[in-house]
């Protein structure tokens, strides 16, 4: 298997990792199976994949620096737009089922409760990164802009990350997962930029 038809393949694989989890969902609530509050369960399942996504995304470009194989950055802007996708979904899920766009009350929840602050912005944070994701913006952005502006990323995680462990209620096994994750993401990031300073 060539490189060109090895690329080809991880990126299908991406795209059916990234489409498996909504065929999941459309099953799941056809049949009833998403426990007594559906609506919730959905909120929930989005937000869980699209921060997972979020997190394989900032894992691409590490697991290209040890690896050298090019097609990590190959699908590195699909598997982001992906998590987008997903954050999207969670926000517009929780509008819609969790708050019926009641839009008086979501400003009020927007502004009162602290983990809804953290959401938005961390979903604020993708929207410039999606809009610039081309590569004709980024060659008219250059890509010392582009790159210094795609480092939001790790801000968008990390405020996603906080929004998720105030959530948590009692198990917090996935959050400190989630944190673990970032925090090693984080440290090569610095680390290795170090490394390639000197």
């Amino acid at each position: 298997m060539n490189q060109r038809t090895a690329i080809t393949a991880f990126r299908l694989l991406v795209l059916a990792g990234c489409v498996t989890p909504a065929g999941w969902l459309v099953w799941q609530w056809y049949f009833g199976d998403l426990g007594a509050v559906p609506g919730e369960a959905v909120v929930h399942f989005t937000g869980k994949t699209g921060l997972t996504l979020l997190l394989v995304t900032i894992a691409f470009s590490p697991a290209f620096r040890v690896t050298g194989w090019v097609g990590f950055m190959a699908a590195r802007r699909q598997i982001g737009l992906w998590a987008f996708f997903w954050l999207v979904a969670h926000m517009l899920a929780w509008m819609g089922l969790d708050q019926y766009w009641d839009w008086p009350w979501i400003r009020r929840e927007m502004i009162e409760l602290p983990y809804i602050r953290y959401g938005v912005a961390a979903l604020a944070l993708l929207v410039p990164l999606a809009l610039t994701s081309l590569r004709r913006v980024q060659k008219a952005m250059g890509y010392r802009a582009w790159h210094w502006l795609h480092r939001l990323i790790y801000v968008s995680a990390a405020l996603g990350v906080t929004h998720f462990w105030i959530l948590t209620r009692a198990d917090y096994m996935l959050p400190l997962i989630f944190v673990a994750v970032l925090t090693g993401l984080i440290v090569f990031r610095i680390v290795d930029a170090m490394l390639h300073r000197r």
